[in-house]
Parts: structure tokens; sequence; C-alpha cells
């Protein structure tokens, strides 16, 4: 699974010359997010739910900053997309380390 992983995180390294800058940012910050949130919930709850709470954590962040942009800038499905993918990898990287 963690060779899985690598070999995912390297082609999409590779590909990140193609993919827009404002939704690597999405994606890295809700990645955080994500992360985060796992690793602190993983102390309190099972690896399953704190999987789970970090990926809505995550989520309803980019969530919150497309609403945002709905009256202040530019909302784009495709940064929600990139919000929710960030959130599940973030989660996941953490849950698999424990």
């Amino acid at each position: 699974m963690k060779k899985l992983l690598l070999a995912f995180l390297i082609s999409f390294n590779l590909s990140a010359q193609t993919i827009p800058q404002d939704k690597m940012l999405h994606f890295s910050g809700c990645y955080i997010v994500s992360a985060s949130t796992t690793t602190l919930a993983s102390y309190y709850l099972p690896k399953k739910k704190a999987f789970w709470v970090g990926v809505s954590v995550g989520t309803a962040v980019g969530l919150g900053k497309e609403i945002w942009d709905i009256k202040h800038g530019n909302p784009e499905l495709g940064d929600l997309g990139a919000d929710v993918i960030g959130s599940f990898l973030g989660s996941f990287t953490v849950v698999i380390r424990f």
C-alpha cells in the first residue's frame, strides 16, 4: 500500500506542471488541515473515526472557502474537487502511518 501511495505521489508531482496553481493550493491546504486533524483525532478516537473526522474538517474548510468565494471571489467546482481529494489523501497518509 505504501508503494502504491508513493507511486501516486510521484506521478502526481510529475503532472503538477499541467495542474493549475490554484488547484494545487486548494489540494495542499486541505491536505495539511486533514492530516493535522487526523493526527490529533487519532490520539482520542479509533483509526477509522479519526480518518473521517480529518476528511470532514478538511472538506469543511474547503467548502467554507468556496462559500466565501460566492460573494468575494470566483467559486469553482474544480476547487472543491481539489479540496476533497486533498482531504482524503491527507487523512489517508496519516492513517496508514499509525
